[in-house]
């Protein structure tokens, strides 16, 4: 199971930077990390932001981000994964959308 992610301006430059380092950080610091296998960035669509391992099966798409899940997450997971993407963007200006199927 996936939430994927797409950015919406203005500031989408400021939002991918943003979400880079919130994303890539995410595993190793909150518990919602352990219930994460990836998060791809699909703007860079080759690497890992968990594991800074290259990624073959990246895409081009409407998406900007992908969370790749462990386990079905519930809503808490969801929500906790929603928290961390709003403390990442409050002060970009950028909006966001989140999608998990």
């Amino acid at each position: 199971m996936r939430s994927y992610i797409k950015l919406m301006g203005p500031s989408i430059d400021k939002g991918i930077d943003a979400l880079d380092n919130v994303l890539g950080e995410l595993r190793r610091r909150h518990h919602i990390g352990e219930r994460v296998s990836h998060i791809v960035s699909i703007v860079d669509p080759t690497i890992d932001l968990v594991t800074g391992e290259y990624v073959s099966r990246g895409q081009l798409g409407e998406y900007d981000f992908y969370v790749e899940w462990l386990t079905p997450p519930n809503v808490e997971h969801v929500r906790g994964l929603i928290r961390h993407i709003d403390e990442a963007l409050l002060y970009t200006g950028c909006r966001y959308s989140l999608t998990t199927k």
